[in-house]
């Protein structure tokens, strides 16, 4: 699947108003608590969150690229044959559980399970600071199990192509930026209502995507017509 700008538009969108909601909460803390630190020590305070950022993007990217290669040899290019149809299929509807949590339909706790030797490693990466902590503290801070990055990622292996991967991933990391920038440079959160608004935004976003995909896995199946928009193949 290659990656269209209604699929990227959609992983940016997603990564954008996920950031305002699910990543104030998980990822905000830590970002704030990142921006305190530098402050005390009288570093300038975007260079390094730049930095921060650059390096978890980095990670989401080389993420993006594995899972395309592993889409790759599954045979998620195009045309698909039955068997990456039924894999397309069953990536659409893991995207959707993943948008339904998001909905607040379905527990999302089970797929951000418990990752405490991420958070110690990041502990010590923010106590040692410098270009070495800051670089090593955002690459760990792409590893941390979220339901927004999994959800991008299951739509970036449907690409089959590492370098389709990364890019989606990229386009993704890039949407969560504005937020996390605008937390760590100490303007301050979104209210709670808003933020719990934007997550259902992205759940919304993560759910259509879902669909195209489960959508693509049937028709490769012959079960549902090809849909096109011009030239471009929407399933």
């Amino acid at each position: 699947m290659d990656l269209g700008a209604s699929t990227l538009g959609a992983l940016f969108l997603s990564g954008l108003v996920g950031s305002l909601g699910h990543c104030l909460g998980m990822c905000g803390p830590l970002v704030t608590m990142f921006g305190v630190q530098l402050e005390a020590r009288g570093l300038a305070g975007v260079p390094y969150h730049l930095l921060y950022h650059t390096s978890r993007v980095g990670v989401y990217a080389l993420l993006g690229a594995l899972v395309g290669g592993l889409g790759s040899a599954m045979g998620l290019g195009e045309p698909l044959g039955s068997a990456a149809g039924m894999l397309s299929l069953l990536l659409g509807l893991g995207i959707v559980l993943l948008g339904l949590g998001y909905l607040g339909w379905l527990p999302l706790g089970r797929f951000e399970g418990a990752s405490a030797w991420v958070s110690h490693a990041m502990g010590r990466a923010l106590q040692r600071g410098g270009a070495a902590g800051v670089l090593a503290l955002g690459a760990l801070n792409g590893l941390l199990p979220c339901g927004l990055v999994y959800s991008a990622l299951l739509v970036t292996a449907s690409t089959g192509s590492p370098l389709a991967g990364a890019l989606g991933m990229v386009v993704f990391g890039v949407g969560t930026l504005p937020a996390l920038m605008v937390v760590g440079v100490g303007a301050g959160a979104l209210s709670i209502r808003v933020r719990q608004a934007a997550v259902r935004v992205a759940g919304v976003l993560i759910v259509i995507v879902g669909m195209q995909l489960a959508l693509r896995g049937l028709a490769a199946w012959g079960v549902v017509p090809h849909l096109h928009l011009g030239r471009v193949m929407l399933w």
